[in-house]
């Protein structure tokens, strides 16, 4: 049914997405939140307008009706296309990732998480307009006075009342900080920090948590009653103490209150935790979209720690918590210790095919009785998809084939003879074995034969068995009912466990996807799989098994935006991944070379890295549909442990890249501009910038940063 309460004015618009907000502020009606964050989260267009100061979003349908309600759009929400129609007079249609970053930041403050999506943006705003207005504005401010803040909150002695319990203050529903109610400076400071500063929170030398101050000083009666009148600012947390180093015990002084400089080591501590928060963020955000997807996409250009982050993602969704995650070498340790048991890597490439990923006819040699080959046949052998998929429900610790010869003791004699489901479910088998035989008897039991009770007209090799159980062969003749077999075995040693799997997939988009996954892409989906919504099995083709994809396998890919082969990525695998961009950061390269201790070196990768990007985002040079993030060199090539390093780096690997993308027509460089750049980088300097356009670079460099 149609509606026709369209919005008139941009009034309108703003009026619905304050009232989506509200929505998504009142926590305490557990339904109309619920809602409104499914609704917040799952748009294909959002209208963004700028509501005090504060990039707000909203799906284009639900603020396309004129004072539209949680009520009026369950009942109706109308046709998009129709509003779409509707917000033309107001808003321009636009796709930006750096839209789609302040979108996740927004989508963070509820814990919610979305893929890319396209925006209507005000017509008289520019994307440029919008950005200034950046929500997290304060996790990369320039200024370097009071961006942090550490406090002690307490009542000084002589003045009464209770010692504020500020861990506590900050476990409220809507957490705050905040410092007794007397006059003097240190209340005065406190109501005067600006919004979106960073606080430590302590007690004596002993850090509590960070957190970024969001509200203006204010009092509540509440409050008033457990704290005893105190002024108190709400903060949003950005991560506690326990989840990080303690600051050593001279680091703060007692009772201070007040900002900390750049030159001092209080600020170097706060600066180095938030990096730790910004970057551990990253990965668990992805490890929680991974969790809710299934799988997703780590894209990037090359060099952007695509591989790299993968390990810390994989271990994060599989529960771990127990590792350093600042630590590259520790997490690799543990994810090396969990290969080919809960973490399951390969890399795509142009021959691999559904036979070598799924499964396929493998050759066996045939031997007698002394070892000598008789000839050769082909049985069925698992891939590595298959392997990750059953490894979700094997128990490493309990041997199979040990299980099914103790299982094997249980069936010796027709007398002792055990009935087992199919696969199916639909029907069931007699099975047993007679001693010194070397196949299991095996009978459906609607089979009457004439032969008498113990005929068996399918038996099933045992060693065939074992090796189908191992995911190294198959029971060439009756697979499904040796497939039967070792689940009966299974359920009776407990060797099913169902646990979660994580398979990375390197150069997703290099292997020829329709060929690599063939029927199962379908199996991908959530809902498609064993426990989603609308579960579906297939048959596989060789080994004649049911088969359907667990819910606890997760897939991780990494692509090369640059890549020629990207454009092979069928749109099929597209939609049943979410994608996330990795970028090029000069911040991990300064913190590369802070850890070092260089700061020579450190000025000099810097300026190298600025001097390419800005080479590289020139208006004159970007052609085609590649934009800075696709090209951009990644920050790893600009990590070296030396001079000498640093500049093989430059000479064999950037350059060659650049060079690539020129020669490609990616980038369109005149020979001389390239030559002049070329020389300047293998000498580790930067460009001469000529006259006549260097502001307009210096301009282009600041408005990156």
């Amino acid at each position: 049914m149609d509606r026709f309460d369209f919005i008139e004015t941009r009034d309108d618009v703003i009026r619905n997405i304050k009232t989506l907000y509200h929505y998504l502020r009142d926590e305490k009606d557990d339904d109309t939140y619920q809602w409104a964050t499914s609704i917040f989260k799952n748009g294909r267009i959002y209208v963004i307008e700028i509501i005090d100061s504060h990039i707000c979003f909203s799906p284009s349908r639900f603020v396309g009706y004129k004072d539209n309600t949680k009520d009026k759009h369950q009942k109706n929400h109308g046709d998009g296309n129709q509003t779409n129609d509707i917000l033309k007079s107001f808003y321009q249609k636009v796709q930006d990732e750096r839209l789609d970053v302040v979108f996740q930041k927004e989508l963070s403050r509820y814990n919610l998480s979305s893929g890319t999506k396209k925006y209507w943006i005000p017509n008289d705003l520019t994307i440029e307009d919008i950005l200034k207005y950046d929500n997290n504005k304060c996790m990369s401010m320039n200024s370097k006075q009071d961006k942090y803040w550490h406090i002690q909150m307490h009542l000084p002695d002589g003045k009464g009342g209770m010692e504020i319990d500020s861990k506590q203050m900050l476990l409220e529903k809507e957490p705050v900080i905040g410092t007794g109610e007397w006059e003097d400076k240190q209340c005065v400071d406190f109501k005067t920090i600006a919004k979106g500063n960073i606080v430590l929170v302590r007690k004596g030398s002993e850090a509590i948590a960070l957190c970024e101050i969001i509200g203006d000083n204010f009092k509540d009666e509440k409050l008033t009653e457990k704290y005893h009148n105190l002024n108190y600012r709400k903060v949003r947390i950005l991560g506690w103490a326990e989840h990080y180093k303690q600051p050593r015990s001279s680091l703060f002084s007692q009772g201070s209150f007040k900002s900390c400089s750049p030159s001092t080591e209080q600020y170097k501590f706060i600066d180095e935790w938030l990096k730790y928060i910004q970057s551990h963020s990253f990965i668990g955000n992805c490890a929680k979209l991974l969790k809710e997807k299934k799988n997703i996409i780590l894209q990037g250009a090359p060099g952007t720690g695509k591989t790299y982050n993968t390990a810390a993602i994989a271990l994060t969704a599989l529960g771990i918590t127990d590792v350093n995650f600042s630590n590259h070498k520790e997490v690799m340790a543990r994810y090396e210790s969990l290969q080919d048991s809960q973490i399951f890597f390969t890399t795509f490439h142009q021959s691999l095919d559904y036979e070598d990923f799924v499964e396929g006819l493998k050759p066996r040699i045939q031997t007698d009785a002394a070892g000598n080959g008789i000839g050769v046949t082909y049985e069925p052998e698992d891939g590595i998809f298959k392997r990750a998929c059953q490894a979700v429900q094997n128990d490493e610790s309990k041997d199979i084939v040990e299980c099914i010869d103790n299982y094997l003791e249980k069936i010796k004699g027709f007398e002792n003879r055990k009935e087992i489901p199919t696969i199916t479910g639909r029907s069931s088998l007699y099975v047993w074995w007679k001693e010194g035989n070397t196949t299991i008897s095996t009978r459906s039991t609607n089979s009457i034969s004439p032969k008498g009770e113990d005929y068996t007209p399918s038996p099933l090799n045992i060693e065939k068995i074992k090796l189908q159980a191992q995911g190294r062969g198959a029971e060439n003749n009756w697979q499904q009912y040796a497939q039967a077999f070792i689940e009966a075995v299974k359920r009776e040693y407990g060797t099913q466990k169902d646990k979660p799997v994580v398979l990375i997939i390197d150069e997703i988009n290099r292997g020829n996807v329709s060929k690599v996954f063939g029927e199962l892409i379908t199996l991908l989906e959530s809902d498609k799989r064993d426990r989603g919504e609308h579960p579906i099995k297939v048959v596989l083709p060789y080994s004649k098994t049911l088969f359907g994809v667990p819910s606890n396998l997760y897939i991780i890919g990494t692509m090369n935006t640059t890549d020629r082969s990207t454009g092979t990525l069928d749109y099929a695998l597209r939609r049943r991944f979410a994608f996330v961009t990795l970028k090029s950061d000069v911040t991990v390269v300064a913190k590369y070379y802070e850890d070092l201790g260089d700061d020579d070196l450190k000025n000099v990768a810097i300026s190298l890295f600025e001097d390419i990007h800005a080479f590289i985002k020139d208006p004159k040079h970007l052609c085609g549909d590649y934009g800075i993030d696709d090209l951009m060199v990644g920050h790893s090539y600009f990590m070296a442990k030396s001079k000498e390093e640093l500049t093989n780096r430059i000479q064999y690997e950037v350059i060659p890249l650049i060079s690539e993308y020129i020669n490609d027509g990616i980038l369109n460089v005149k020979s001389t501009e390239k030559e002049n750049a070329f020389a300047s980088w293998s000498n580790l300097c930067v460009r001469p910038i000529a006259k006549d356009d260097s502001e307009d670079d210096i301009e282009d460099l600041d408005e990156d940063e």
